[in-house]
């Protein structure tokens, strides 16, 4: 593993690691969830570097190794994360693969707008973890009350006080810039989370995705449910999906939520996902010749 620092669309420094694997067929970048640091998904970066994918992870700014001192002050929300750095990851991925396949693995947030990211057409498969809507009365019960909680009283009265978001307080990963809380926030209590407010450009581009795309969801996860799972998938009409809801007893554990799938004991979604990969860079390879 590698780390370095890479320049996003606009020159914001960002931090970001390279597992190359010695017998390169392909390139995986992952994007993480709100507020989560890139190192936490290093286990199964290395997984599928030794299963022949170089894997690139990054922080988003603000967050992780891409955070430059104070958050006060920083100009940075989940569209920038997308349209910037997502997008700016995204050309180092490609840069890196030389011309190899290259594929999107996004949990929760980064799994929710790869349609803004340029060049995202070029993947050849998508898949995304935990990935739903975000609106707070979907949630399960009890995470429904608590999710009540921080979007009417915590997020104002913190942002307000501080300048940012103190998430680490509630647990709810790493500190976060101001425009990324509002933002988040005013999705959260929105009937079509952000549905109305990227804008019919924006909607567009997310419908125009054709991609093999395999979302996966687990019955114990509180965000990313039965209901929010597919409202998300609504805004991707075009994509070729493969849902698949599972039950931590189907993979011999005891729990898996929001987060289990990057932690030791899903190794074997971690192997479905490599032939996943591979599949969609076949598939991809037959239309194109098709073409």
């Amino acid at each position: 593993m590698t780390d370095f620092v890479f320049a996003s669309t606009d020159g914001y420094q960002l931090a970001g690691s390279w597992f190359s694997s010695p017998a390169c067929r392909g390139a995986v970048l992952i994007s993480a969830g709100t507020g989560i640091r890139r190192q936490f998904y290093s286990r199964l970066a290395v997984f599928l570097a030794s299963r022949g994918f170089s894997v690139m992870t990054y922080d988003y700014r603000g967050i992780g190794g891409s955070r430059h001192g104070s958050l006060r002050g920083l100009r940075a929300d989940k569209l920038i994360w997308a349209e910037r750095d997502m997008t700016a990851a995204w050309a180092e991925l490609s840069r890196r693969a030389e011309g190899r396949p290259v594929y999107w693995l996004g949990h929760s947030l980064g799994g929710q707008l790869p349609g803004l990211v340029e060049g995202i057409e070029r993947a050849r498969g998508i898949c995304t973890v935990g990935t739903g809507v975000g609106i707070w009365w979907k949630m399960l019960k009890p995470y429904r009350w608590f999710c009540l909680f921080v979007w009417y009283l915590y997020m104002p009265l913190t942002i307000a006080l501080f300048g940012y978001a103190p998430a680490r307080m509630i647990r709810q990963g790493q500190d976060l810039p101001k425009g990324a809380a509002l933002q988040w926030s005013l999705w959260c209590r929105s009937k079509d989370y952000f549905g109305k407010h990227l804008g019919a450009g924006r909607l567009a581009r997310m419908a125009s995705l054709r991609q093999r795309w395999w979302t996966i969801g687990f019955t114990d996860d509180p965000i990313a449910n039965w209901q929010t799972i597919p409202h998300m998938m609504r805004f991707y009409p075009g994509a070729r999906f493969q849902f698949d809801m599972i039950t931590p007893a189907e993979l011999g554990l005891k729990e898996v939520g929001h987060h289990g799938f990057f932690r030791p004991g899903c190794e074997l979604l971690w192997e479905r996902l490599v032939v996943f990969y591979e599949n969609a860079g076949k598939s991809e390879s037959r239309d194109a010749g098709e073409a």
